[in-house]
């Protein structure tokens, strides 16, 4: 659907193609922060989960001579990723691959990253443990997802809560998890690495409009009409917030 009707008000939704431009506007410097002091030049990384590669640009940036491959199941997204590598002249590649079954040998990688991918997998340690097959000994991992328990909304009354607990609904009916990113941790200790370090951090969104119109977007797409409305009223708002709390967690691939 292209709009919403309810109570005789209609409320535009976002195309599709809106949440990879929420995806763009992010970058090396402000989403992967906490991972990037782990970077040397030279490096051969690999970020699964990519989008349209804005962050995994700023990566190959960082290790330059070295690269990046950034991975993902959009493959419009990848064609806007690759064209943006060229145009840049950077070594960055991006392919269209499950993290479950990574295209790669063992032992390929000298870093792994991954921002707001776990919190939609069914089997995330699965995936870590493919990770950790195509990444060098002694190699990092760092992971950043949304813990949707730490979701702040302002203005706040009933109706929105009602729309945030079916956002949480969504992610876990869709075999995500909603509060992924407090799990983050100990799913890679489950995974075989060591020497994990957790931290967490709140983003705002912004504009909020945009964010907002692609959750009720999702929202609208399972059947929870009334709650999509709610945000798309609330987002028009004077003043209207959305915080959301992200856990961020490095861990390493013992050496022997």
């Amino acid at each position: 659907m292209n709009a919403l009707l309810i109570n005789d008000l209609t409320l535009p939704l976002p195309p599709p193609a809106a949440s990879v431009d929420v995806q763009a506007r992010r970058s090396a410097g402000t989403h992967a922060a906490f991972a990037l002091p782990l970077m040397r030049p030279g490096m051969r990384l690999l970020d699964c989960g990519c989008g349209p590669g804005s962050i995994t640009l700023g990566l190959a940036e960082r290790v330059r001579p070295g690269g990046a491959i950034g991975i993902d199941l959009d493959a419009g997204a990848l064609a806007q990723a690759n064209e943006k590598a060229a145009e840049r002249g950077l070594n960055a590649a991006f392919l269209q691959a499950q993290v479950y079954e990574l295209p790669f040998g063992a032992a390929e990688f000298d870093g792994v990253f991954s921002h707001a991918l776990f919190e939609h997998l069914e089997h995330p340690v699965q995936a870590l443990r493919e990770l950790r097959r195509v990444m060098k000994p002694g190699a990092f991992i760092a992971l950043r997802s949304a813990d949707w328990g730490g979701t702040v909304m302002e203005p706040w009354d009933d109706a929105v809560a009602e729309a945030l607990d079916a956002c949480r609904e969504v992610q876990s009916a869709s075999g995500g998890d909603a509060h992924a990113g407090r799990k983050l941790s100990a799913w890679l200790r489950a995974a075989g690495f060591h020497h994990v370090t957790p931290s967490a951090s709140y983003e705002i969104a912004a504009p909020t409009p945009l964010a907002a119109g692609v959750l009720a977007r999702r929202l609208d797409l399972h059947g929870y009409g009334e709650q999509a409305a709610t945000l798309g009223e609330w987002s028009a708002r004077p003043g209207a917030l959305l915080a959301q709390a992200w856990f961020e967690a490095v861990g390493w691939k013992p050496w022997m």
